[in-house]
């Protein structure tokens, strides 16, 4: 069986597996390890990798369309994957030869790959890095530290950004295995959500790289137009937050269906029948179809960029246009998401805020990724082009 017909056969099997126990797994602080298994036996972690190398040759809408499923199912698991699906779509850019043979075959096999971009010192979104690459021999050494490396935890390879310590101020994203000496990984991420995603500090010491561990070179003061995966990454996150607004949905129609109290004074004996209660899951499954839909629609902006760069042709207006739609989403999911998953304790009334059912993951969930960049600073941003006609910011949150 192909991995393609792998992703069809078993991908509503896998989430169902998922979904089981994800909030008492959520409430114990356990590692998602097995849910990860289970994606990249069911070839799902090779979902975006084209056919011909083996993989389910999904593009970016359908990319986001299964995340939203998948954090449905537990939100954790699905955002580990972020930087590895992230890493698929830049080995899908690369023409046809050894190094796209090579991190194929390794994606095709099942191999996780995790990210160590970010450092804590800096600007966030700049190219103002403190790891080092510095030439040694025939290879080269790398140093450094990060945080914020989610997904790392649960990887086989950890891809890594290092300024080239040669002077010329070029930045190396390299890609070395997570078992190779000098790389230690740390889960110490101390979250009040999403706190089990291998997300924490990934140190760098006097680690060896070869030649042909280095996926790529980047000149920051280069004015030649690249394929800006911003749009992108940022997107994969309000995918994230819809797939918790359906699992808030699904939780307050089931709390809805099951109270049998409510109140003296409430419009009707039968909560289920309340029309004020109805109309709170309503609003509630209002916002996770919307979101779903602005997703899906952004996506499709960012597709079009995407396809384009696969054929070398790099469009910075498709690029532009993808950025603007990413960042309109993220204003508008942000804003109605975490009001939406408050009012899951409206439909469930006060036994909703017991610890065992741990429903207040959603809120916590949602408010961790919005945090990710702030949602006041994308708004700006698009006013500001409409109003003055500046274009967005061009930096990794864009």
């Amino acid at each position: 069986m192909t991995v393609a017909t792998r992703v069809v056969a078993d991908r509503g099997t896998v989430l169902d597996e998922i979904a089981a126990e994800s909030a008492v797994r959520e409430r114990a602080g356990q590692d998602p390890a097995e849910q990860v298994e289970l994606l990249r036996s069911a070839g799902l972690t090779a979902l975006t990798l084209d056919t011909e190398h083996g993989g389910g040759g999904a593009d970016p809408v359908e990319l986001l369309d299964f995340v939203i499923d998948l954090a449905r199912a537990d939100p954790i698991t699905a955002h580990i994957l972020r930087a590895h699906f992230w890493f698929v779509e830049q080995i899908r850019r690369l023409p046809d030869g050894p190094v796209r043979q090579r991190w194929s075959a390794e994606i095709a096999a099942g191999k996780i790959f995790g990210n160590a971009s970010s450092e804590r010192t800096g600007t966030a979104g700049s190219f103002e890095l403190s790891s080092r690459l510095t030439p040694v021999g025939d290879g080269w050494v790398l140093t450094g530290e990060k945080f914020y490396s989610t997904g790392t935890a649960f990887s086989d390879y950890v891809a890594a950004q290092a300024i080239i310590d040669d002077g010329t101020g070029r930045v190396a994203r390299v890609i070395v295995p997570v078992d190779r000496p000098g790389v230690t990984v740390v889960d110490d991420w101390d979250g009040i959500g999403q706190h089990r995603t291998g997300t924490g500090s990934t140190t760098f010491t006097d680690v060896a790289v070869s030649d042909d561990e280095i996926l790529a070179i980047l000149d920051p003061s280069s004015e030649l137009p690249i394929a800006n995966d911003a749009p992108l990454l940022q997107l994969f996150l309000q995918a994230l937050i819809t797939g918790i607004l359906f699992s808030v949905a699904d939780d307050a129609a089931t709390l809805l269906r099951s109270r049998t109290r409510s109140f003296a004074h409430a419009p009707d004996p039968s909560p289920r029948h309340d029309p004020i209660l109805l109309a709170t899951v309503g609003e509630i499954d209002a916002a996770a179809h919307v979101a779903r839909a602005a997703v899906l629609a952004a996506g499709a902006d960012i597709e079009a960029a995407t396809l384009a760069a696969r054929r070398g042709e790099i469009d910075p207006e498709l690029f532009d246009r993808a950025a603007v739609a990413a960042a309109r989403v993220k204003v508008h999911v942000d804003r109605v998401a975490l009001p939406a998953a408050s009012s899951l304790f409206e439909a469930g009334g006060a036994s909703s805020a017991s610890r065992a059912r741990n429903l207040d993951r959603h809120w916590r969930n949602i408010r961790t990724i919005t945090l990710h960049n702030p949602t006041s600073y994308k708004a700006v941003a698009v006013g500001d082009l409409l109003v003055n006609g500046n274009p967005l910011p061009r930096n990794g949150y864009f």
